[in-house]
């Protein structure tokens, strides 16, 4: 499980860019940061733990699809589909996630 959210080359490049659209300064997670720490300040928690755990998901459902039903990696696809969770999210109330996201 390390491997598919936070070790592969793949998966880095996810949380870069993921890092970089929310204009965060953290660094890219490691297998031994999935702890609370890596997640930022007290204040931006909530939002921040939304943000990992749709990443994490949207992350683990597109290496299934890679390995079960045979289709490429698609890091703009995958973006996209993250970007869209997180603001799905965010309508919808996810505390403090909609103050993370661009206005664009």
């Amino acid at each position: 499980m390390d491997h598919i959210i936070v070790g592969c080359t793949f998966s880095r490049i996810t949380w870069h860019e993921i890092l970089s659209w929310i204009r965060s300064v953290s660094r890219i997670p490691t297998a031994g940061d999935m702890s609370v720490d890596w997640w930022g300040p007290i204040a931006s928690r909530k939002g921040t733990s939304s943000l990992i755990m749709i990443t994490a998901f949207c992350l683990w459902k597109h290496c299934n699809v890679i390995i079960f039903d045979g289709a490429g990696p698609d890091i703009a696809g995958l973006l996209d589909t993250i970007k869209t969770e997180a603001k799905s999210w965010a309508a919808a109330g996810a505390s403090g996630l909609a103050a993370l996201l661009p206005i664009a």
